[in-house]
């Protein structure tokens, strides 16, 4: 009698486990992915310059806010893993990412996000690496190739090329494209010790053009800002679409923890 019980209880629990995977599997291809594109963590900003900035503060609310209903970060790997390889992602996957390469993503962000152990991807302007405003380059100060390399060895962080000179790449000659590409990729790895294989657009600007001169310059990602073709609508992403279109929500000065997942769960919906 407790042998058949037994061979019941085990078989209902490979029943379970194979009806596990399957379901898995079956929902891989609908998973959705949120990115996110932040800018300046500024703890001092004036109303003029607030469209891309946010508080610390305000930054740690966000990341706060994202873990309590239960969103869990990845790392843009792991996307990648997840597109090209189909590995599992965890329950509600999202990505957090930082354009231009700003100080306070090392003062201010960085603490945050180890405190937290919140992953995120860092795309650099590799001309304005280091510069402050007194240079004339720049209104924010950059953060150092030291402080990127402290960063990338925490193994949190991962510092990838949002081009040389942060100039519209859909608009640029073949020539520049090229240097803008290649000549970014060639500086972050050569100060900060890493494959550079992922490249975020400028402004979003790309084209055929563009998006063929990254592939073959070693990008392996390619990350816009939104989606050019509906006015750069907030948008997640989903495997079949490849790792070379990836959209992004685009995180506004002031937004509060609330209009951040609205924008997020927005944008989960209309996919």
């Amino acid at each position: 009698m407790r042998l058949g019980v037994m061979s019941l209880v085990c078989a209902m629990l490979i029943c379970g486990a194979a009806a596990g995977v399957w379901a898995a599997n079956i929902s891989a291809a609908d998973v959705k992915v949120p990115i996110l594109m932040y800018h300046h963590i500024n703890p001092r900003y004036d109303e003029g310059n607030s469209s891309a900035n946010l508080t610390p503060e305000e930054f740690r609310l966000h990341m706060m806010t994202l873990q309590t209903k239960n969103y869990h970060a990845i790392s843009l790997q792991d996307y990648y893993d997840h597109v090209v390889n189909g590995t599992a992602l965890p329950e509600n996957p999202i990505v957090i990412t930082f354009d231009d390469g700003y100080s306070s993503n090392y003062e201010e962000a960085f603490p945050i996000l180890k405190e937290l152990n919140i992953p995120a991807t860092i795309f650099v302007v590799t001309d304005t690496v280091g510069e402050t405003p007194a240079g004339g380059k720049v209104n924010y100060a950059h953060f150092t190739w030291a402080q990127a390399r402290e960063m990338q060895e925490s193994g949190l962080i991962d510092i990838q090329s949002h081009s040389g000179t942060h100039c519209k790449m859909a608009e640029t000659s073949v020539d520049q494209m090229q240097r803008e590409l290649r000549r970014s990729k060639y500086l972050i790895e050569k100060n900060v010790g890493k494959t550079c294989d992922m490249f975020a657009y400028p402004f979003g600007s790309y084209n055929a053009q563009t998006k063929q001169a990254a592939r073959q310059a070693g990008y392996k990602m390619q990350i816009l800002v939104g989606d050019i073709v509906k006015d750069y609508a907030n948008e997640v992403n989903v495997r079949s679409e490849g790792a070379e279109s990836l959209k992004r929500i685009t995180v506004r000065g002031h937004m509060s923890n609330l209009e951040l997942l609205d924008a997020i769960e927005t944008a989960k919906a209309a996919k």
